[in-house]
């Protein structure tokens, strides 16, 4: 990163992993997920820290998926939630010495693209997956193909919607419990069906890239590259690793949350209550798992600042709650939107 970050050693030291949990699963906006408990505990209990110890220790080439798009009267594009996190830890790991890609599609580009500029990180880093769903197999053959030099070690999506639920996904899901089968099957209409949707419910499968496939791959080709996700709402890549019945009654709404549920699973998912602080949870408690002091100013909350801004000055991204161009997160101001990521940073390592 350009403004004189650098890397410092020092001792690793106990981390106060509840209080981290605790704070990303602030629920300001009232999703639901993020404040729901089941057996008084949040659904993700333990995910963070198991995501950040094995990132700490076995990254060697991550790609990192990110971008939600919203949907204007006059364009499209993506929301402020999402890239600033996955800038975030792409820089953290870039400055540990860790092959980083971004993976994105035609929509949420431009904000990668301002952020990955601003944070001076390589251009290369930057890789655009095809809208074109002719196109997505052999895009995806090609990725895998270009890794075998340098091995996909982690896929992480950040923010990134994921298909609803099926039938089939379902049935895989509850075993012999025939109850949540029978709700979805009553609940949500076959054309609801492993959709991508937003948090109102409306199918944006037009306007989203199937990244989804991706991980889909991993599983299949190779099942030693760690999949990690990170949402708020239910509808993203990662939260098909809970119940699907406990994240419809999460979301609420009546038949909303079952609607919207993704059934994509990964091996470690992590909720939070703004996508972007479960990102920044991750990358500083790997950073501290390691030892090490990043000093970079996009790291600090005035950084992270002057990024959105930025991404919504010049980018045209847009607060996915409120749908205006300006300088907001899921409808939190700047100021409030914050506050969380100085409290981490004092969990995790008061020193910085």
């Amino acid at each position: 990163m350009p403004d004189g970050s650098s890397t410092a050693d020092t001792q690793p030291f106990p981390m106060d992993w509840d209080a981290l949990e605790e704070l990303i699963h602030c629920d300001p906006g009232g999703r639901g997920l993020a404040s729901f408990r089941k057996h008084g505990d949040p659904l993700d209990r333990g995910q963070l820290r198991g995501a950040a110890i094995e990132l700490a220790q076995n990254a060697r080439r991550v790609a990192i998926v990110t971008g939600f798009c919203a949907v204007l009267a006059d364009r499209v594009t993506a929301e402020t939630d999402g890239p600033p996190g996955a800038l975030f830890l792409a820089g953290v790991l870039d400055s540990l010495g860790v092959d980083v890609t971004l993976v994105t599609d035609r929509y949420a580009m431009p904000l990668v693209e301002c952020g990955q500029q601003l944070l001076g990180l390589a251009s290369d880093v930057l890789v655009e997956f095809p809208m074109d769903e002719g196109k997505v197999e052999s895009w995806i053959e090609q990725f895998f193909e270009q890794g075998r030099r340098r091995p996909l070690s982690h896929l992480i999506a950040i923010e990134r919607p994921g298909p609803s639920h099926t039938a089939e996904s379902l049935a895989s899901q509850s075993g012999a419990d025939r109850a949540p089968l029978e709700r979805l099957l009553a609940d949500v209409p076959e054309s609801d069906r492993d959709v991508c949707h937003n948090m109102r419910g409306v199918s944006i499968d037009v306007y989203t890239a199937k990244t989804h496939r991706l991980f889909e791959a991993a599983r299949k080709r190779n099942p030693q590259v760690t999949t990690i996700g990170i949402g708020d709402g239910g509808n993203e890549i990662g939260m098909g690793s809970f119940l699907w019945e406990d994240v419809a009654q999460a979301i609420g709404a009546g038949a909303l949350g079952g609607r919207i549920a993704s059934r994509l699973a990964t091996d470690f998912a992590i909720i939070a209550g703004v996508s972007n602080w479960g990102a920044y949870a991750l990358a500083l408690a790997m950073t501290a798992l390691r030892g090490q002091i990043i000093e970079s100013r996009w790291l600090m909350p005035e950084g992270q600042r002057k990024l959105i801004e930025t991404l919504v000055h010049q980018a045209g991204a847009v607060d996915g709650r409120t749908l205006q161009a300006a300088p907001t997160v899921d409808g939190l101001s700047l100021e409030d939107y914050l506050m969380p990521l100085t409290a981490m940073r004092e969990i995790v390592n008061p020193r910085i």
